[in-house]
């Protein structure tokens, strides 16, 4: 894998092949494509017939990858599809990343990953590519022979004419298949003929991730490169109003000290030196724009509210539903403010020449980090240019780009190239988090226990909006405008008068597929400053929770099965039943568990998958332990198992992670978490065995990264309940099991 390569883009603007994105043609733009096209292979030998697949002269198929490979899997899945297509082996494809060019925006405009959509997004147009690629290589052969083109075949990166024994390699027909014409509808394989989709398990990147050749963002190296620590203040966009900094001057290597709005740099020649100069820093700080807030006073105002929200949705006559009910239950479920805290932390390489800026980031939106920049030093965004390097974890926190921006700064006051790197310290207080909610559920049922009402309250921060006024509270010089290119501010404006609710903090329930003929759905919309932004599954990382442990309450309320319930509320035949059928068949449900353990059932749809969860749990001296985990997902057509295993083995753990410990707690506008010993994510020892199903399916893949993770909390929960008779309605749910303990 060659993490840093510019062939890619190089040779499709060479190529001028049409923008690789859904619904539009993989073809060349007219002549001026084609002639191009014939150029280049005439003077390199490169087959180049988009924007994505080159094949070289030896043969190797060239492949550049959109987007951000932060460890789940999309170069391996890409490579996956082409391969595919093309007949070669995924081994034989050299996987690069696309760097920022206009013609990499496939997503809402701009080239970011996201949302679970990377395989969604390339399934259909990869495949197209590479099947335009593959006809256009027998084409040429077949015309070379003087044989009809449906008498050749192709595999292993080379055309056969079996009548008469002929062969020629992809290497040796480049030249002439860059002549022909790019196939606006080319044949794609059924999914009977597949060889490698739903196959193929090794990984294109593991080997440089063994050996260490993978190039993350904190690995990248440039000549002249200089260091930068940075310090942050202790509220978010505090100022330094006065710093000290001789001793810091004095520390050997270090080059500067520089002030800015949102902080202090300490440039040297190597890391180490810089971030024990930072440490030799007197700096005192501005009140900063979230001075006394508190998430604690915060969550008891939630609890106490009694404002109802904005719709989203209100189906029947709840209240009315509820009056006649046989039996009613009310509660609140609550969930912390979250940092991502990816293990690679934030970090950018700049290099500043003039008006034009070279860019080395681990970042999940390249567009995204070219606003930033253009905005905090006053540059053309079509002259930056980002490359984009492996990451050590994202979980949507590299979506923002106030490290780039911040490196980039640093770079123009230096004009050298420089390698700024966050302390861990930093990475956790000056996040953009996962909001804190409260969830207020009413529920009620008939007679016989079925469920007939409910009625949801959200009471949290909005993303979008909140996003806009943290990150311009965090960093006020530079975001205003980026923000605003990046997110209209029409949609800000909808948003935050309440027009319309805003998507994200109701996702999971409003657009639930149970049947529940008098639902209420509701966001009551709160401000604190606190920026907040998208971290692993959003609003489902939450609202499954509140849901589906919820309805584990009105089970047992109406003295029903768990599981009954929900089939009775998912119409027969459904993927959403159909998965959780099958998680109740994997895990055997309704044979007893061991004694002293308890099951819990959850499922949830999000991100267009299914994904149904059973959790095996156990209390040993007061501490939660998940012995066994069950998961089953409908994903579409299964692209990579292994990965779609790895994934969700991977969601289930930083779910756990969060649902037994991890909070971000705010005290006088302070971060109070500021290191894995206080944010503990999950050891090894209490990792739980995982056995994940993937159903089968024909149908076209759908999201994998987020799906595993909102149904682990939910499940735990209620086998908690099952195990102890004890109901926990706030996450970390270890600490709601110490402090509601009873005395």
């Amino acid at each position: 894998m060659t993490a840093l390569s510019r062939r890619g883009f190089l040779g499709g603007l060479l190529a001028g092949g049409g923008a690789l994105s859904l619904g539009i043609s993989v073809g060349g733009c007219g002549g001026g494509a084609a002639q191009r096209r014939v150029a280049r292979a005439d003077q390199t030998g490169e087959f180049a017939p988009n924007l994505y697949i080159t094949v070289l002269p030896s043969g190797v198929v060239s492949l550049a990858v959109n987007k951000a490979e932060i460890g789940q899997g999309v170069t391996t899945g890409y490579a996956t599809l082409v391969a595919e297509e093309l007949d070669v082996p995924v081994e034989s494809i050299d996987v690069h990343f696309a760097d920022s060019f206009p013609e990499y925006r496939t997503s809402f405009g701009i080239q970011q990953t996201g949302g679970s959509t990377s395989i969604k997004e390339g399934f259909g147009p990869l495949r197209t590519a590479a099947a335009a690629a593959r006809e256009m290589l027998i084409g040429a052969a077949a015309a070379s022979w003087g044989v009809p083109a449906a008498e050749c075949t192709t595999a292993d990166g080379t055309v056969r004419h079996a009548a008469s024994g002929r062969s020629a390699g992809y290497g040796e027909l480049t030249k002439l298949a860059a002549r022909r014409e790019v196939p606006s509808n080319p044949r794609r394989k059924a999914p009977g003929e597949f060889r490698h989709i739903g196959k193929h398990g090794r990984r294109v990147d593991a080997r440089a991730k063994v050996d260490g050749s993978a190039i993350y963002g904190i690995d990248v190296v440039r000549p002249n490169m200089v260091r930068a620590a940075v310090v942050h203040g202790p509220t978010f966009g505090a100022r330094p109003t006065s710093v000290r900094d001789d001793a810091a001057r004095a520390v050997p290597g270090v080059l500067d000290v520089l002030r800015f709005p949102w902080g202090v740099a300490v440039v040297a020649e190597k890391y180490w030196q810089a971030l024990a100069a930072s440490r030799q820093l007197e700096i005192t700080w501005g009140a900063g724009q979230t001075a006394g807030f508190d998430s604690e006073e915060l969550r008891r105002a939630a609890r106490e509210t009694k404002a109802r929200g904005i719709s989203a949705r209100d189906d029947g006559d709840v209240e009315t539903s509820l009056g006649g009910a046989a039996a009613t239950a009310a509660a609140i479920y609550e969930a912390p403010f979250l940092a991502h805290a990816p293990l690679e932390p934030q970090n950018c390489t700049v290099e500043v020449k003039g008006r034009r800026v070279e860019v080395w980031a681990p970042c999940q939106s390249p567009s995204v980090v070219q606003e930033f920049i253009a905005d905090a030093i006053g540059v053309d965004r079509d002259d930056i240019l980002v490359h984009t390097t492996l990451s050590g974890g994202g979980f949507g926190r590299r979506g923002v780009a106030d490290f780039a921006a911040q490196a980039a700064m640093i770079a123009r006051r230096v004009q050298r190239p420089v390698q700024m790197i966050w302390s861990r310290e930093s990475d956790m207080t000056q996040g953009f988090y996962r909001p804190q909610t409260t969830a207020r559920l009413r529920g009620g049922l008939d007679a016989q226990g079925r469920v007939t009402a409910l009625d949801s309250q959200t009471i949290g921060q909005p993303i979008i909006v909140d996003q806009g006024l943290g990150l311009r509270a965090a960093f006020p010089s530079a975001l205003p405008k980026a923000l605003g290119r990046v997110l209209s501010n029409s949609a800000l404006a909808m948003f935050g008068s309440g027009m319309i609710s805003e998507p994200f903090a109701t996702e999971g329930v409003r657009d639930t597929p149970y049947r529940i003929p008098n639902l209420r759905v509701e966001l009551t919309p709160v401000s604190t400053g606190i920026p907040v932004s998208f971290w692993r599954s959003v609003g489902h990382s939450f609202n499954a929770f509140a849901v589906e442990s919820f309805l584990d309450e009105l089970a047992h309320l109406g003295k029903r099965d768990p599981l009954e319930v929900r089939r009775a509320l998912l119409p027969e035949g459904s993927r959403p039943r159909r998965v959780l059928e099958a998680v109740a068949a994997l895990a055997r449900w309704g044979e007893p568990a061991a004694p002293g353990r308890g099951r819990g059932l959850a499922r949830h749809s999000s991100f267009d998958s299914e994904v149904a969860e059973v959790a095996e749990v156990e209390v040993i001296d007061g501490r939660i332990r998940v012995h066994r985990v069950f998961c089953v997902i409908d994903c579409g057509t299964a692209v990579n198992p292994d990965v779609i295993r790895a994934q969700l083995e991977g969601a289930i753990i930083f779910g756990l992670s969060a649902a037994l410990d991890q909070q971000i707690t705010f005290v006088d506008g302070e971060v109070q978490q500021k290191n894995f010993d206080t944010f503990p994510p999950l050891r090894c020892h209490e990792c739980p065995e995982i056995i994940v199903q993937i159903l089968e399916s024909d149908e076209a893949p759908t999201g994998v990264g987020e799906p595993g993770l909102p149904p682990l909390a939910p499940a735990v929960a209620n086998a908690i309940f099952a195990a102890t008779g004890r109901r926990l309605r706030r996450m970390p749910l270890q600490l709601a099991w110490n402090e509601e303990a009873p005395k």
